[in-house]
């Protein structure tokens, strides 16, 4: 089985298991609710993530009250939308239930995480002091990229062998560069564990270590110095962020002797003949820009045929019948891969692919979609698609799915405009005088809600389903809060 990947933001990881994003009040259940529509409901976490985690329309994109009345009224008429497409007996496509139901999968693996990983982590203080001090520190590090096909004679080199070395053994005319690295640059697993989780050796030659670019590089630290935190502050934003880079660290390594545990036995065979056919047609799927990659799943959620992805999967699905991989003892046909990505789109580790690497990034993106089949499995063995977070984000998902479906229903198109048309204003006033007597507001938690003027795009990192949060809803710009019952809700 191919290396696991479990790279998550870990502020963003908190974030979700942190907050109770409830859209169904469950019972005996504190949530602080801000709002209740029927059966449905908004929490004050819900309306601060909607308004804040992604950008909103520039009609209530203020931190004013009356851009914060209108927020609350778009997010009332999503939740109302929603009942009026089940009362309309509208029902979701295929690709739309397979959208939602690969959320709600994805929150419950991130509950595993949360269980076999971050629950198991326990700080131990000195430890976090150690870290605290390698964090500030500034490497001077001379290193050297080489070729893979010299990896064998590097590890067999000399002992107390040097960086400047290497060249002349190997009879090459590179030298080795010279770097200065902070904590905060992007560099390979191994290199990070060496200079900033445990205490680095000077003069010492790593490596080799494979890189992204698929080389190897080997590397020795020739000194650092060290920034120094003054102020209180200071002290304290490096302890904290210590303690969340240590528990991520340690979650994943939790977390992947518990995956590994669960995969024992089992490893991915492709086939020499049918995968390779697969992937050079699937690389005219996947081999576009990181914009119309996100289209490609837009286009499927809203039904829009995209002529050259759905030729290209059509031409795929012809060989549907064929094989292409066995995990233990189970056989994938190319129809049942197809399926399992129509729910988890396929995640490449590596953010930019040329066509020469598409093949093997393949594997690993389909050897992480099998893993992550198994981690579903289990979840659901363990009762987690019954967890109240887990119900909430589903519920969550197929609000905004059915919302803005009865949008395009209303206005005839499949893609909203930046501001709501007058008619769909009309039709939402109608249904709030409609819908008034089952709608409740907690105006007095509402009033001590604050918002800020900053926009952002809070995503996930390396998973199916990027979004945190569903596209702020363009359905009304009204302000006026004139329809339900003010209500105390007791938490």
């Amino acid at each position: 089985m191919a290396k696991a990947n479990y790279s998550f933001l870990i502020i963003i990881l908190f974030v979700y298991l942190g907050c109770n994003n409830s859209t169904e009040k469950p019972p005996n259940v504190p949530i602080n609710i801000l709002a209740e529509i029927g059966n449905k409901t908004i929490t004050v976490n819900d309306f601060i993530k909607r308004c804040e985690y992604v950008p909103r329309p520039v009609y209530c994109r203020g931190d004013n009250y009356i851009h914060k009345k209108i927020s609350l009224n778009s997010l009332i008429a999503e939740k109302i939308f929603s009942i009026e497409f089940d009362r309309r007996n509208y029902d979701t496509t295929n690709d739309q239930k397979n959208f939602i139901q690969g959320q709600k999968e994805q929150s419950m693996r991130q509950l595993m995480l949360k269980r076999f990983g971050f629950d198991k982590v326990k700080i131990d203080t000195s430890h976090i002091r150690f870290l605290s001090m390698l964090s500030n520190r500034r490497y001077e590090i001379h290193f050297i990229n080489l070729d893979q096909k010299h990896k064998q004679t590097l590890l067999n080199l000399p002992l107390k062998s040097s960086i400047d070395d290497i060249s002349t053994l190997l009879n090459l005319k590179i030298k080795s560069t010279k770097k200065i690295i902070n904590k905060n640059d992007n560099m390979i697993n191994e290199v990070k564990q060496i200079l900033y989780f445990s205490e680095p050796v000077l003069n010492a030659l790593y490596g080799p270590f494979k890189t992204q670019e698929n080389s190897i590089l080997c590397f020795e630290v020739r000194g650092w110095s060290k920034n120094v935190d003054i102020t209180e502050k200071q002290k304290k934003d490096t302890w904290d962020e210590t303690i969340k880079v240590y528990s991520e660290e340690l979650a994943k390594k939790y977390y992947g002797k518990y995956v590994s545990n669960l995969l024992k036995g089992k490893s991915i065979k492709f086939d020499p003949e049918i995968f390779p056919l697969f992937s050079k047609k699937l690389s005219k799927i996947y081999l576009i820009e990181k914009n119309k990659k996100e289209a490609v799943i837009e286009n499927r959620i809203w039904n829009q045929k995209e002529e050259t992805e759905f030729a290209s999967f059509d031409d795929i699905r012809k060989m549907k019948n064929q094989v292409i991989l066995t995990h233990g003892q189970k056989q994938y046909k190319i129809s049942e891969l197809l399926d399992l990505i129509k729910k988890h789109p396929l995640v490449f580790r590596k953010k930019s692919i040329n066509i020469n690497q598409f093949s093997n990034e393949l594997k690993y993106a389909v050897a992480d979609l099998i893993r992550d089949v198994y981690i579903t499995k289990e979840a659901y063995s363990l009762g987690l698609d019954k967890n109240i977070l887990v119900i909430n984000n589903e519920k969550k998902w197929e609000d905004y799915i059915k919302s803005l479906s009865l949008n395009n229903l209303i206005i005839k198109k499949n893609s909203p405009d930046s501001t709501p048309t007058k008619k769909l204003i009309m039709i939402v006033d109608s249904l709030q005088n409609e819908y008034s007597d089952i709608i409740k507001i907690d105006t007095d938690k509402f009033e001590k809600i604050k918002l800020s003027r900053v926009d952002m795009s809070v995503m996930y990192s390396n998973q199916p389903y990027t979004k945190l949060e569903p596209d702020f809803p363009i359905i009304t710009n009204d302000h006026i809060l004139d329809y339900g019952q003010k209500v105390n809700f007791l938490d």
